[in-house]
């Protein structure tokens, strides 16, 4: 893991800020602060997206830093104008609560909890190519944001790994009880079993109704995605975030006493069904963990990312800690599963 150092710095220029480049070498995020004598206006940069488009494209995440931005609506005027308008949050597995339209809490996950590398929404038939984060307030200790380049995880992954997900993929499982973890009407947002069966038959999930208004549900969905503007193969998918390997000790004890494989909260398998050795987790848990960097977020920070070229995830913190996300780029996992362009 790299934490990035903003010092030493090489610019060129936009209109109405300076680009900093770290060295050839770059570690995520690229920095863009306004140049001295500028309005600090991050709309007006977000009138340059043509130019931050290609940059995103090359880099995968853009942190904004020393603009004025100091409400929600900013930060969701930004999104539009920079991209399209926030996305509603469908199909929830995290903890999280709109603040201003479609702007939400980045997670309402406990504080004392890490979030593992992760790729928002891959495990949906679609998903936001575009995420935002905003820092309204950073945390007195922890709390960053750790950033990994998802086409260097492919890259790190061994290619006899790689291949067999490509040829069987992978299988999302959730079993929504009413006494632990996520409720299905929260998931869905809804009260209603019919619209919930209709929204798993629009997107490819396979549901049961369980006794006791239990929903168990499955989801088989590639682990390898391409991008649709450079083309390059990125490990996009929620295969080792879900994997109850992935969760910290206390945990995965706790799940392992309580629930068969087939009826944990969320749980990850070959598309096949059969179990994903542990040693192959540790190998995905790896990849991520070596491409990770992290930057310390300071108020008014706004970090704009590529969701299939870059992961991200959560420290665990202490003392207040606000940080709000929105996403955009409506994308289909029909539009990018394949090497060659629809």
């Amino acid at each position: 893991m790299t934490m990035i150092n903003i010092g030493n710095r090489e610019s060129i220029t936009l209109t109405n800020g300076e680009l900093f480049l770290f060295s050839e070498e770059q570690v995520l995020p690229l920095v863009i602060q306004p140049k001295e004598g500028s309005s600090g206006d991050l709309l007006e940069i977000a009138n340059e997206k043509e130019q931050l488009e290609q940059l995103l494209t090359k880099y995968g995440a853009i942190l904004f830093r020393g603009f004025e931005i100091n409400n929600k609506e900013t930060f969701n005027n930004f999104i539009e104008k920079s991209s399209t308008e926030a996305l509603y949050y469908s199909e929830r597995s995290s903890p999280r609560h709109a603040v201003y339209k479609n702007i939400y809490t980045s997670t309402d996950h406990p504080e004392d909890k890490e979030i593992f590398q992760h790729s928002e929404q891959s495990y949906n038939k679609s998903f936001p190519l575009r995420i935002f984060f905003y820092c309204e307030k950073p945390a007195e200790q922890g709390g960053a944001t750790p950033l990994a380049d998802a086409r260097k995880i492919y890259q790190r992954i061994p290619k006899e790994v790689r291949d067999k997900f490509e040829q069987v993929h992978y299988r999302y499982s959730r079993c929504f009880w009413q006494v632990m973890g996520t409720k299905w009407q929260t998931a869905f947002q809804t009260e209603s079993k019919e619209e919930v069966e209709r929204y798993c038959t629009d997107n490819d999930i396979n549901f049961e109704w369980q006794p006791g208004e239990a929903l168990k549900t499955y989801q088989i969905r590639h682990t390898t995605a391409y991008h649709p503007v450079s083309h390059e193969p990125c490990w996009f998918n929620h295969c080792t975030f879900f994997n109850l390997k992935s969760l910290d000790p206390e945990t995965q004890e706790i799940l392992e006493c309580s629930f068969e494989p087939d009826e944990l909260p969320n749980q990850t398998f070959y598309g096949d069904g059969t179990g994903i050795e542990p040693e192959v987790i540790e190998t995905l848990q790896n990849a991520y963990v070596d491409e990770k960097t992290e930057f310390d977020w300071q108020a008014g920070d706004v970090l704009m990312i590529d969701n299939m070229l870059v992961t991200h995830g959560r420290r665990s913190f202490k003392g207040e800690r606000s940080v709000l996300v929105g996403m955009s780029n409506i994308t289909n996992w029909s539009d990018v599963s394949s090497p060659t362009p629809n």
